[in-house]
């Protein structure tokens, strides 16, 4: 396995285990991440806040990682992720746009899918 896919694994597992300790070795220190509702961080002073303030509202049940591609430096990753953010419970599909730079993560960008699918003509 390569270590950019070792560190997407490593950042995923954070959230389950509610620990960012070496988030300095995981993103650059001109990080950008947007996420999948819209909200945007630059910088791992901002990462940093906004992992703090979700850890303490919010419990990550599952991050799955179905597939990883890649070329080159970019890394697109399709997940499952379920939390419980104040008392409610949310589960969805996504996709990670994830890119790379000195062996460390520079840019996430998110996109959300429904969970359940359905076929509507059939």
């Amino acid at each position: 396995m390569d270590k950019s896919r070792m560190i997407i694994e490593h950042y995923f597992n954070m959230w389950l285990t509610k620990n960012r300790v070496d988030i300095d070795d995981i993103f650059t220190s001109t990080a950008h991440y947007v996420e999948c509702y819209g909200a945007e961080y630059y910088g791992i002073n901002e990462l940093k806040q906004w992992m703090n303030h979700k850890f303490k509202h919010q419990t990550v049940t599952q991050w799955l990682i179905k597939n990883i591609y890649h070329d080159d430096n970019i890394y697109t990753v399709e997940w499952t992720f379920a939390c419980v953010d104040r008392d409610k419970s949310f589960k969805f599909d996504g996709i990670s746009l994830i890119t790379f730079k000195n062996g460390k993560i520079a840019e996430i960008k998110e996109f959300e899918s429904k969970y359940k699918h359905y076929r509507p003509y059939k």
